[in-house]
């Protein structure tokens, strides 16, 4: 993503065409035609792509002036994925003739435009990758510790605690895992005594704790990974 500070006004003239979009709610969805872009303005944007099972998020516009949804004006193509308010949002709406005026008047945007193409096609190169060589057991692995991360409560013993449900809505939503997959895949890591039910749910099995040294050697930390 990039931020042309001060390019959007440039070929637009006086109008400005804002909307807001609530949490939850689509901005667009993959296969539609699209026919204007968006620059955002305030709060922010999950950009999804459909796999098999569900939907990943490919990234997160989360910084005022970043844009999206251009590659509809340049092939015409139908969306090539989903966004979706990740938050209360305020997008600028940028059309046709509105954005071939911001490139025709103002090199520096036409030149923005170029290095998000270039820096997407290196990032898709580099997502296919990691989808080839990472396993789904690894995936769910490292799902589950930066849901932990993010939301589960430290206990006593440095382990994590998180509710079960929770955790595997979070994973199959952002990462496109089938619940099936994530479901046996847990099984296995309780069986096997990678991670226990918390002392609570022994009987109504509503949380697991991730041990320290399950979160250190998964450490999903990495906010750069593609599939999270």
């Amino acid at each position: 993503m990039s931020r042309p500070e001060g390019a959007y006004n440039e070929g637009m003239g006086s109008a400005r065409n804002e909307k807001v979009f609530k949490t939850g709610e689509a901005v667009f969805r993959e296969g539609e035609p699209g026919d204007v872009m968006y620059v955002l303005l305030a709060g922010a944007v999950d950009l999804k792509k459909k796999v098999e099972g569900g939907e990943t998020v490919l990234s997160t516009v989360d910084e005022a002036n970043e844009f999206f949804g251009e590659m509809a004006l340049i092939d015409g193509r139908p969306r090539s994925a989903s966004a979706v308010a990740a938050e209360d949002s305020r997008l600028l709406v940028v059309d046709r003739p509105a954005f071939e005026g911001m490139v025709l008047s103002n090199g520096r945007f036409a030149l923005k435009i170029i290095k998000v193409l270039s820096e997407r096609i290196r990032s898709s190169n580099d997502r296919v990758s990691d989808l080839i060589e990472t396993l789904p057991k690894e995936r769910v692995q490292r799902g589950m510790a930066d849901f932990g991360l993010r939301f589960g409560e430290r206990i006593h013993d440095g382990g994590i605690k998180t509710s079960l449900a929770d955790m595997k809505a979070w994973i199959n939503g952002r990462m496109g895992i089938p619940l099936d997959d994530l479901d046996s895949t847990i099984f296995r890591m309780l069986k096997d005594g990678v991670i226990r039910w918390a002392a609570t749910s022994s009987q109504t099995k509503e949380h697991v704790v991730l041990p320290e040294d399950f979160l250190g050697r998964i450490d999903c930390r990495d906010a750069d990974r593609p599939d999270l």
